[in-house]
């Protein structure tokens, strides 16, 4: 088979590490116990608020059935084919489970030899667990030092290999105030992202700015996340919105309430990675372009993570007929449609397999942003991209916007290019599902009757 050249260089915009416990060894000593009743881990489980036992994404709390780390589980010419043969498989003995967990999801120097496996020259670098149980933490203290300490950790993880490590930064939103000092301390460190995931973990969703734009009621100053959406636009750090899949809330606080919008799909009995990504960010940019959001903000940049891309023509032309029809009924001033707010200081992450976008290559030519999401399940590597674009007649220059360009002009990054021919394939050990053997049992499972239970009715 001919392998793939490319000659400019791709920056994969959301890729994740494993949270290494690395981490904690962060925390100072004098904050250590405060830490500990936040959020805390080892190989085998995680609490929140001290007590709480949550997944940390420890592969130890996956030996005990046989599997393997499906955080650390696609990397360098794997493929969902090759992960679902190994689902069959389990259980899976030690050596072979070691043989599956990537370690670059851990390691700097092993993340960038696959790095030039996947096409992958650049590489914006994600925190996984902590993204889903750290809005949950009910100390705004305790959560702003772990971030703290997460942001020091992942600034000299990255500062291995600098010219192609890049860290995201973690912020600590139970606390607007402590979270907009976090921006500005990690934006003299040379972070270019800060991430929040658009959830009402708190009783607060991350844009209820309503009190402090007309300034009402006293107390609002508490509650108003006016002062981290300044800190982005004076630090010109990107607002990075990761959505994650939902769990039910771990709180003590309000319950009953939605922490997640996800938490619906939950209560119909279906698993929440469907679409509790997509949700998530639909909720939180329907709001911000309907309330004129960016208009208050208009140095803000933001790139929306994880959830997807190929919705959102029909959301900005949905919420551009919305944003018209009720005019008068808009509680704040907005000059722009929410399509043109959003392309002027947006973009969105896509995924290689995401066919509906790439045949709209037009109108995602300026704004989206292609992400490996390296190494969960269903991540893919560059070079899968990069011929699902040249089938689908995406225009060279266009290629080399989606898969480096937009990116880096977002995040203000120079383009390094380190990779330009695919390699070819990696030589596994005989019990890895490959050859005649996969194709055979990928047949034999597409023809197979799906279960009774199942079955549409």
């Amino acid at each position: 088979m001919e392998r793939a050249v490319k000659g400019f260089a791709v920056f994969d915009c959301d890729a994740h590490i494993n949270d290494p416990l690395r981490i904690w060894d962060y925390v100072p000593a004098s904050e250590r116990e405060l830490v500990r009743a936040t959020y805390w881990r080892n190989e085998s489980e995680a609490w929140l608020n001290g007590a709480t036992r949550v997944n940390g994404g420890g592969s130890r709390g996956y030996a005990a059935a046989g599997m393997f780390n499906p955080i650390c589980i696609a990397g360098p010419q794997m493929s969902k084919k090759i992960i679902r043969r190994l689902l069959s498989m389990v259980p899976l003995d030690d050596a072979q489970r070691d043989y599956l967990e990537h370690k670059g999801a851990s390691d700097p120097h092993a993340r960038v030899r696959d790095l030039d496996l996947m096409g992958i020259d650049q590489v914006l670098v994600i925190p996984t667990k902590v993204i889903e149980h750290l809005p949950y933490a009910e100390n705004p203290l305790g959560a702003a030092a772990f971030c703290r300490a997460y942001n020091d950790f992942a600034a000299d993880w990255c500062g291995a290999v600098p010219e192609r490590l890049f860290p995201a930064a973690l912020l600590p939103v139970q606390s607007p105030e402590h979270a907009a000092r976090e921006v500005r301390r990690v934006a003299e460190r040379g972070f270019r992202v800060g991430l929040v995931r658009p959830i009402d973990a708190q009783g607060l969703y991350p844009n209820d700015l309503g009190a402090a734009a007309a300034g009402l009621q006293p107390g609002a100053s508490r509650t108003s996340f006016d002062a981290l959406f300044r800190a982005f636009e004076e630090t010109g750090l990107v607002l990075g919105m990761h959505a994650f899949p939902a769990s039910r809330p771990h709180r003590t606080a309000g319950p009953g309430l939605l922490a997640s919008p996800g938490e619906l799909l939950l209560h119909a009995g279906v698993d929440s990675q469907t679409l509790s990504f997509v949700f998530e960010s639909q909720v939180w940019l329907a709001q911000v372009l309907l309330s004129g959001f960016l208009d208050r903000y208009p140095r803000l940049r933001m790139a929306i993570f994880e959830s997807n891309s190929q919705w959102l023509p029909a959301l900005l032309e949905h919420c551009d007929r919305l944003f018209q029809l009720y005019a008068r009924e808009r509680r704040f001033p907005a000059s722009r449609l929410p399509s043109e707010a959003f392309d002027a200081q947006c973009v969105i992450s896509f995924e290689g397999d995401e066919e509906p976008t790439l045949r709209q290559w037009r109108r995602f030519q300026e704004i989206g942003i292609w992400s490996s999401d390296a190494y969960h399940h269903d991540a893919a590597d560059a070079w899968g991209a990069l011929a699902a674009m040249q089938r689908l007649g995406v225009p060279a220059p266009v290629q080399e916007k989606l898969l480096g360009g937009n990116a880096r002009r977002a995040y203000g990054i120079e383009p390094k290019l380190f990779v330009r021919e695919e390699p070819g394939p990696i030589e596994r050990p005989a019990w890895f599902p490959q050859g005649p053997e996969l194709e055979a049992w990928a047949e034999r499972e597409a023809r197979r009757p799906a279960p009774r239970e199942a079955r549409p009715l």
